[in-house]
């Protein structure tokens, strides 16, 4: 009778906490299962937010960066009056026929020689002729001279090479009986006055 008693008591105790242990062995089996299958779903998550913090950290440098690099590029870009004089001159934004007589009178008057000529036509209208760039207009300009020899020529030559203008010099006739030196030249202007402000 014990061995019934015995197993009446653990009947009434297993009937009696059945229903909180069979909620444990649930529970139990609910997690080991939420481990084994969501488990790796859960790691690559995790990465996946990890790369994504990364990569906005990145971002966010990134954005510093270019920031910086822009503030540093407008700085390169930006002229002093004195330089966008200069290059105004060296490239006027519309062919300039005063700035150019004035210049290579200058010019041949430091050389030594005297201007007995000076013919300019805007190349572009007067031939046709398109440059490699239709941002930039040629400028013809014949240029006669009198009263100099060859150092004359060769200093006229050094100082049109140095010279802020640019100046092409195509061609340059002279004889020997004749004190006239007859010079063909090209110089150029910008077609694009908007890009120079």
């Amino acid at each position: 009778m014990d061995s019934r008693d015995a197993q009446s008591k653990s009947s009434s105790v297993f009937d009696r906490f059945r229903r909180p242990l069979l909620l444990i062995i649930a529970l139990i089996i609910l997690i080991a299962g939420y481990f084994a299958v969501l488990a790796e779903p859960i790691r690559i998550y995790q990465q996946n937010y990890d790369l994504l913090g990364r990569l906005n950290s990145d971002i966010d440098l990134a954005k510093t960066d270019l920031a910086t690099s822009k503030s540093f590029s407008d700085k390169i870009y930006q002229l002093s009056p004195l330089e966008s004089k200069l290059l105004k001159m060296a490239l006027p934004a519309r062919p300039d026929d005063s700035a150019v007589i004035e210049q290579l009178t200058s010019i041949v008057q430091k050389s030594g020689f005297a201007a007995s000529s000076i013919d300019i036509e805007e190349a572009n209208k007067v031939a046709g002729s398109k440059t490699n760039s239709d941002s930039i207009g040629k400028i013809s300009i014949r240029l006669k001279l009198n009263g100099g020899g060859y150092d004359e020529l060769k200093q006229l030559l050094q100082l049109m090479e140095s010279s802020l203008m640019m100046i092409d010099v195509y061609s340059i006739n002279f004889t020997a009986k004749s004190p006239v030196y007859d010079l063909a030249l090209v110089t150029y202007y910008f077609n694009n006055p908007v890009a120079l402000k």
